[in-house]
């Protein structure tokens, strides 16, 4: 491996709930052991501004880095996932649907199969030092056969598209600075969807860097374009961290003979 060039994979994870148990859907018990799993294995939770500083200014990042990656931000999250975070002191990065969080926030259900969390929850999560909060647009989770996600529709033009992508981004900074102080430098696709368009929008909107649903793990240099499009491994139901991460390291040696 070359110099500088490190390996980080990033775990992708949905609901964390004790019932729907597959493909999105994990039990706190099973999030435990991932937990364990990487204290016992000497991994170390970072962040994407970690990563993103390590990239850019070459700050250092510790042995093992790994990050998990929580999208669209349900209320399980706030309710199970974050004592454990408590307890053994790691960290998640948490991409939220804006529009979600704000609807929620008004009507305040804690439902722990469909609710979102609220703003003072994503705050104390925030300022926990635990969670580092992410977008994942604040209104393009539709899918139709008109667009899916925050993807070109077929035949839109390039101003077209910036102007809806542009229009959504620039919504969401708004809502996450006025409720938390703070804004994102990270866009995490819904459902994956993306083209190259959509990462020259964002960087011109300032994103430093894109998580996909792409499958892999990430080999990163010191250049600022790894950053777009970095690939998951989704982590599902009965398929532990042990598993997950040899599979990620499998794939990894595929890649470097290539």
């Amino acid at each position: 491996m070359e110099q500088d060039t490190i390996c980080v994979p990033i775990v992708m994870y949905h609901h964390v709930k004790n019932h729907g148990l597959g493909k999105d859907v994990i039990s706190p018990y099973e999030f435990e052991s991932d937990l364990k799993y990487l204290s016992q294995n000497n991994y170390h939770t970072i962040t994407m501004t970690d990563l993103i500083n390590y990239v850019y200014n070459g700050d250092p990042l510790p042995e093992n880095p790994i990050i998990l990656s929580f999208d669209d931000g349900y209320w399980n999250t706030y309710k199970n996932v974050f004592p454990l975070l408590k307890k053994y002191n790691m960290k998640i990065v948490l991409s939220i649907i804006g529009k979600s969080v704000d609807d929620f926030s008004k009507v305040k259900e804690e439902n722990i199969n469909y609710s979102h969390i609220t703003w003072d929850e994503i705050k104390e999560m925030q300022l926990s030092g635990l969670a580092e909060i992410q977008n994942h647009s604040y209104n393009m989770h539709k899918i139709s056969n008109i667009r899916y996600g925050c993807g070109q529709k077929p035949n839109e033009s390039l101003s077209d598209y910036e102007k809806v992508l542009t229009d959504d981004v620039i919504t969401f900074h708004n809502h996450m600075e006025a409720m938390i102080e703070t804004s994102p430098n990270t866009f995490t696709y819904p459902y994956g969807k993306y083209n190259d368009n959509t990462d020259a929008i964002l960087k011109k909107l300032g994103y430093k860097a894109t998580l996909s649903c792409g499958y892999g793990v990430n080999l990163i240099k010191r250049d600022p374009d790894r950053l777009f499009g970095l690939k998951r491994i989704c982590r599902s139901h009965n398929y532990n961290m042990c598993k997950l991460l040899k599979d990620g390291r499998e794939t990894l040696k595929y890649i470097k003979t290539q």
